[in-house]
């Protein structure tokens, strides 16, 4: 009884296996190997990823989660010789949520765009994803003094931000994102020290200002970017009894975006600045107060990928 039960189970053992073995033999008989496993980190850096900002406007899109973005821009010409810079921060919490430190626009005392450093977080609204409802987000970033010094005076400049923006995208003209919004700044400006009087002088306002931007896609890997916006500019005459103000200033950039590969994406652009008074653009050829050549780049790091690999966990 045991030999004729042995030999039905061998049977059933070899039977099961011949699957296996089928598989690895070729049409004309011959065996191959089996197919390479996909390495799950070269997977998890092949994206697709999202950046939550244009140029300097934040969007409506977290960068994701279990992701870390880090980048930044210069100007070329503001400065001769200098590459002046402004850098983000971003680590996705969920895919609606993200922490970030970035540099925000502002126009400084010297008649530059000078953004001022702030931390903060970033929400995306949780609407369905529906053909011409946009898309929402709120951004607050909690601004961080930015010091300037002439001789023994020092400037001492801080821009708090609330962000309401909106990205719409209409299904037939999908190559197309609209970006629009408002940014509601608390600025305040600092002086103290020899120029000023050996006294300290400050102002404080609270400004209302809008954004809009657009990204045309032009294949999967480019995009023309472009956004136009009021910003703070802090005024103040270095010797003066006149007290520093604080008014508006536009700013705008207009350029290409470029994915050398899905985790790196480059950046080229032209910025403008244009003279405002009281909230309303200034008419004829001196509008145009400066303008400049600005390179940057974004990477995105799959920071949960490589916490999975590393030690296990955030592997979900």
């Amino acid at each position: 009884m045991v030999r004729p039960f042995a030999s039905v189970l061998a049977v059933l053992l070899l039977a099961s296996a011949r699957p296996a073995v089928a598989d690895e033999i070729a049409a004309d008989g011959t065996e191959q190997p089996p197919p390479p496993k996909k390495d799950p980190l070269r997977r998890a850096f092949a994206g697709p990823f999202q950046s939550s900002r244009l140029f300097a406007m934040p969007t409506a899109d977290t960068v994701g989660a279990y992701i870390l973005s880090f980048g930044g821009d210069g100007s070329l010409l503001q400065e001769t010789g200098v590459l002046t810079s402004a850098g983000v921060l971003a680590i996705g919490f969920g895919d609606l949520a993200q922490l970030e430190y970035r540099h925000t626009s502002a126009i400084s005392v010297t008649g530059i765009n000078a953004p001022v450093p702030g931390v903060g977080v970033q929400l995306k609204l949780p609407i369905p994803d529906i053909n011409g409802v946009p898309a929402l987000g709120v951004s607050f970033r909690l601004g961080v003094p930015r010091r300037e010094s002439y001789g023994a005076t020092d400037i001492d400049e801080t821009v708090t931000d609330l962000y309401l923006v909106g990205r719409l995208r209409i299904h037939q003209i999908n190559w197309l994102a609209l970006h629009g919004g408002a940014r509601v700044s608390s600025a305040s400006i600092v002086v103290s020290g020899e120029l000023s009087g050996d006294r300290t002088a400050e102002a404080r306002q609270t400004l209302w200002l809008p954004t809009a931007g657009y990204e045309i896609t032009m294949n999967p890997t480019a995009k023309i970017v472009g956004e136009v916006a009021l910003a703070p500019q802090f005024r103040w005459t270095p010797g003066s009894d006149e007290a520093p103000e604080i008014g508006y200033g536009m700013l705008g950039r207009f350029g290409m975006k470029w994915a050398v590969v899905p985790s790196l994406v480059i950046d080229g652009s032209i910025g403008y600045q244009l003279e405002v008074a009281n909230a309303a653009l200034a008419s004829g050829p001196d509008a145009v107060v400066a303008w400049d050549i600005r390179l940057g780049a974004e990477m995105f790091v799959p920071w949960g990928a490589l916490a999975c690999r590393a030690v296990g966990v955030f592997c979900d």
